[in-house]
C-alpha cells in the first residue's frame, strides 16, 4: 500500500472521530451507522432543578456507559435532553420538537406528574412509548394504554402502604390512633392521600384500620410558613403524621415541626422521597426519626446498584437517593428493551415491554398490562445521620424507633 493512501486513511479516521465527538457521541468501533437518538426534558431550572440535576447526572453516566460498550443495535447512541424549567407549557412545545424536528427514536419522560402528566398527550397522539423515570400517575398510566412504563414500582395509592404494614405488625399498645395529614395541593400528593378507585391512600388505609382523620390540611406549593398548620395537627394531638409534599415544602415542614415541638409517635414523609436527598442531614435534629419511602437499597445488590452507589457517594451522598435507581433502572429496562426486541419500532417494543421481565437496580421488574411495574417498596427511617431500612423484615438493616426520637 502507497504512503498517500495510508495517510488519507488515517485522516479520515481522525475526522471522523473528531465529528463523532463533536456530536456529543463517542463512537466505538464496533458501532455504524446513524446515531440512536434519545430525546427528553428535565426541569434543570426552577422549582425541581435539584431532583432534576441527579436526573441529569444519571443519564450523562448511562450514556458513557453504553457507548463504551457498543451502544444500541450497534449504533451509538445520542441524547438530547432539553431544560423544560419546570413548567408542562415549556416541556410540551419541546416534546414536539424532541419529536417533529430532533426526530427522537425513544423518548424519556420528565420529572414529576405535574410536568409529565401534560406531555403523555403528545406521545401518544405520536404512537410512541414514553419511558418514564420521573413520575407516578396510575390515572395517567391506564389512560396510556400500556404505551408508557414506569420504573417507579408503587404508584400514588400505595406511598403510606408500607407504615400501615408497619403498624400492624405493633403491639396493639403500641400502635398509633389519631392520623393527621398535610398535603400539597398537587395531583400527586392528593391520590397519595385519597387513593384510586377505593383502593388505597393514606385515608382508605386508615379506615381499614378504624383510625380517625384528626387533622387534614391542604395548603399551595407557594407556601412558606407552615407554623400554623403545624400547631393545629399538635393541637389535635396527632400521633400518626403524614406530610405528603415534594422536596422544597417537605424541608420546611420537618424543620417547623420540630421548632414547634410537635413529634407524633410515626412522622412519615411520604411524598416525594426526601430523606435520601443529601440535604435532609442538614437538617439536624428536624430531621432524626422520620420515615420514609424507596424501592431499593445498596444491600439489595440489584444489578448495576453497586456501581451507581459508588457513583453518587462520589456526588457527595450518604445514601442513595430514589431519583438515582429510577432514573438508571428506566434506562436499563430501555437498553434490554430495545436489546431483545433487537429494534426500534414502537408497536413491537411496546410487545416486548409488557410481556418480559427486566432486571434492573430497582429490582426484577413485569409490568401490568397499564405499563405499571408490580408492587415493590422499602420504607426507611432516618436515624443518627443516615437512612435505616425498616420495611419489609426481610430486607431490613435496621429497627424501627417508635416513637420518633
Amino acid at each position: 500500500m502507497r504512503r498517500g493512501t495510508v495517510l488519507t486513511r488515517m485522516v479520515a479516521v481522525v475526522l471522523a472521530a473528531c465529528a463523532a465527538v463533536a456530536g456529543g457521541v463517542v463512537v466505538s468501533p464496533a458501532q455504524q451507522g446513524e446515531p440512536v437518538i434519545i430525546g427528553g426534558t428535565l426541569g434543570l431550572t426552577g422549582a425541581f432543578a435539584g431532583p432534576s440535576a441527579e436526573y441529569k447526572a444519571v443519564y450523562d453516566y448511562w450514556l458513557r456507559d453504553v457507548n463504551s460498550r457498543g451502544g444500541l443495535l450497534g449504533r451509538p447512541v445520542r441524547m438530547v435532553i432539553y431544560n423544560d424549567e419546570s413548567t408542562p407549557t415549556t416541556a410540551q412545545a419541546l416534546y414536539q420538537r424532541l419529536i417533529n424536528e430532533d426526530h427522537a427514536m425513544l423518548l424519556l419522560a420528565p420529572y414529576t406528574t405535574f410536568v409529565g402528566g401534560a406531555v403523555v398527550p403528545i406521545v401518544l397522539a405520536h404512537h410512541m412509548v414514553l419511558f418514564n423515570g420521573g413520575f407516578v400517575g396510575i390515572k395517567i398510566f391506564q389512560s396510556a394504554g400500556g404505551w408508557m412504563v414506569g420504573s417507579y414500582t408503587y404508584q400514588e395509592p400505595d406511598y403510606s402502604r408500607g407504615v400501615f404494614e408497619l403498624i400492624d405488625s405493633l403491639p396493639p399498645a403500641r400502635r398509633p390512633r389519631r392520623v393527621g395529614i398535610l398535603t400539597e395541593q398537587n395531583p400527586f400528593t392528593i391520590v397519595v392521600r385519597d387513593g384510586y378507585n377505593g383502593q388505597g391512600g393514606v385515608v382508605g388505609f386508615a379506615a381499614q384500620r378504624h383510625m380517625p382523620v384528626v387533622f387534614s390540611e391542604e395548603y399551595p406549593p407557594s407556601t412558606t410558613d407552615f407554623s400554623g398548620l403545624i400547631q393545629k395537627a399538635k393541637a389535635a394531638n396527632v400521633d400518626l403524621f403524614f406530610a405528603l409534599s415534594l422536596p422544597n415544602p417537605a424541608f420546611l415542614i420537618a424543620r417547623t415541626a420540630s421548632q414547634q415541638g410537635f413529634r407524633p409517635a410515626i412522622y412519615c414523609a411520604c411524598g416525594s422521597q426526601v430523606t435520601t436527598l443529601p440535604a435532609w442531614p442538614r437538617l439536624g435534629a428536624a430531621g432524626n426519626g422520620v420515615m420514609a419511602t424507596t424501592i431499593a437499597w445498596p444491600s439489595d445488590h440489584f444489578p448495576g446498584l453497586d456501581r451507581l452507589v459508588s457513583f453518587f457517594r462520589g456526588r457527595g451522598y450518604i445514601d442513595i437517593p430514589t431519583y438515582a435507581t429510577v432514573s438508571y433502572s428506566i434506562l436499563q429496562i430501555l437498553e434490554q428493551a430495545v436489546t431483545g426486541a433487537r429494534t426500534l419500532d414502537q408497536e413491537k417494543l411496546r410487545e416486548y415491554l409488557l410481556s418480559h421481565e427486566f432486571q434492573t437496580a430497582n429490582g426484577p421488574v413485569r409490568f401490568h398490562p397499564d405499563g405499571t411495574p408490580l408492587y415493590s417498596a422499602l420504607l426507611v427511617q432516618f436515624l443518627r445521620g443516615h437512612n435505616v431500612v425498616i420495611w419489609p423484615p426481610r430486607r431490613a438493616t435496621g429497627t424501627p424507633v417508635i416513637p420518633m426520637p
